[in-house]
Parts: structure tokens; sequence; C-alpha cells
């Protein structure tokens, strides 16, 4: 497990990096050329790793002299050039731009090694701050819980880095976010292994894994599913039921670690209420948790 960085100037640095290799520099020609867009990029980034809002990081950036010398701004950004940044820069396919950027910084850095290991979960993130104590005492009959926004990873064991994303709400099914989820990650990671909970049971995922993208081995428990069967019907789910490698798949619960690093450090609560802006909001917070863990040793 590679431990996350707590200073945002080496933050900072490591998202400007990732921003100048990713995105153009400015959004138009014809646009006031004020900011460039990695450096919006960084300031997001820093926003959601300080846990404060498009006002809050315009203030910090005014009172931080030298968080504004390392972003290389003449000025501090307006907190609505934040607000319409947020919404432009991970449009089209820049979110899996700048996902492949970090795992090159990452391979450059020898952190994945020869045959990563990648587990695959979900969680559910809070829609809204809400006191914990306050549902505890008026149950859940009193205040009735909603749909809760859903995030898919597939995270790389040795590092806790996030390889695959799919956003989505809950409550549902696993399963059918395991194809999109193993295919993004495969594209950035090359897994060796992948490891998943009985939610993902089924011949199709590890025909997926091992037929379509090359992967060597697949584990994921028997869900028995009331029938009463001793030996499923199907090749690679037989082979689960014949040789099950407990010891490998001990290590499934480091995306559980994932999860708990993630909302610890960047909160369990969105703050943002429309699909879109949620989305973004999680896609962001996606890329601030790889940052942290890709940092600058200088």
């Amino acid at each position: 497990m590679r431990a996350m960085t707590k200073s945002p100037l080496r933050l900072a640095k490591q998202a400007l990096a990732a921003g100048k290799r990713t995105l153009p520099k400015y959004s138009s020609p014809y646009s006031r050329h004020d900011f460039t867009q990695p450096q919006l990029f960084a300031i997001l980034i820093l926003k959601y790793f300080l846990k404060t809002d498009f006002r809050g990081i315009e203030v910090l950036l005014t009172e931080w002299p030298e968080l504004r010398r390392v972003l290389g701004l003449k000025k501090v950004p307006d907190y609505s050039t934040l607000w319409y940044a947020h919404q432009r820069l991970l449009k089209d396919t820049r979110f899996e731009r700048l996902l492949t950027t970090v795992f090159e910084q990452a391979r450059q850095a020898q952190l994945l090694g020869e045959k990563p290991t990648v587990a695959i979960d979900a969680t559910g993130l809070e829609s809204r701050h809400v006191s914990a104590h306050y549902v505890h005492r008026k149950g859940y009959r009193r205040f009735k819980r909603k749909k809760w926004p859903k995030l898919t990873v597939v995270a790389h064991t040795a590092t806790h880095l996030i390889a695959g994303v799919v956003v989505g709400q809950g409550p549902s099914p696993d399963s059918p976010q395991f194809p999109d989820a193993i295919r993004q990650a495969a594209t950035h990671l090359h897994p060796d292994r992948v490891l998943g909970d009985k939610g993902y049971d089924g011949e199709h995922n590890h025909r997926l894994c091992r037929e379509e993208l090359g992967i060597r081995s697949t584990i994921i428990p028997i869900n028995k599913r009331n029938r009463g069967r001793k030996w499923p019907k199907t090749k690679y789910r037989r082979q689960m039921r014949r040789r099950f490698f407990k010891r490998k798949y001990g290590q499934r619960w480091q995306v559980e670690s994932v999860f708990s690093r993630h909302k610890r450090r960047l909160g369990s609560a969105l703050t943002t209420r429309s699909e879109t802006t949620r989305r973004n909001e999680i896609l962001f917070r996606v890329l601030t948790h790889n940052l942290m863990i890709l940092r600058r040793t200088s």
C-alpha cells in the first residue's frame, strides 16, 4: 500500500504535470487566456483535497502566495470561472485520457509491477450531508432512504490506484457494472489477476476477463443462488468450485481499504445535486485519490 500525500503543494505539482501532459493549454483560441486548463484542473483537484467549495478555494489561493507560485498564477480565478471549468474539463474522453496519464506516470515510477492484481467492488456515497445520529434516533421509517450515488471501482491491490470507474445509482446489482469497469481498467493496467466477491459471480464475467481481455486468472467465489446444485455446469465456475485460491482471494479486501481511505480523506458525502454534476464530482474525486497516491517526492 502506497501512502497518500498530505501536502497541497506536492499534490498541486503532480496535478499540474498531469494536466499539462493531457489537456490543451486553452479551451478556445478566442478565450481571454488568463488561466490555462492545466492550472484550472490543478485548482479543482486541490478543491477536493482541501474539502472546500469554489468560493473557499478562491479565498485560499488569494491568501496562499506559495501555492500561487507553484501553480504559476499571476492572479486568482473567480469562483464562477472554476465552476464553469468543473463542468467542462472532463467532457468527452478527457477523464479517460487523464487516467491514462496517471498510469503512465505510475508505470514510469515502477509502481505497478510485472503482474498486477486488481480487485473490483462497489460502494455508496451520500447524496447530501446527513447527521448519522439524527437518522439513528428517528429511524428509517421517519427518515426515508432514497437512491444514492454508486461508485464501482477496479483498484490495484498493491498501490490502491483506481484503474476503472463506473458511476451509477444504488441500490442495484453489482454485476452489470463489471464489463465496463474491467475493460477500462484493462486499458490502463493490463492486470494479471482479477478478484471479486459473490456479487460478480457469472460465467460471462470469467469469460470476458480470460478470453477477451487476456487476463490469466479470475477469482470470484460461487454464488449458490439457492439451487442446491453442488457442481456448476459451466467451465470457469466449475474451476472455482474445484480449486479456489483462498490465500490469493484474501487480497480482495484491499479494495475495501481503498474505499475507506477515499472516504476518510475526501469525505463520504457529495455536494452537488444533478446527475451530471454528481458524475463530474465523483470523477474528480477519483483523480484526486490517484494523484494523492502518485505524489511527487520533491
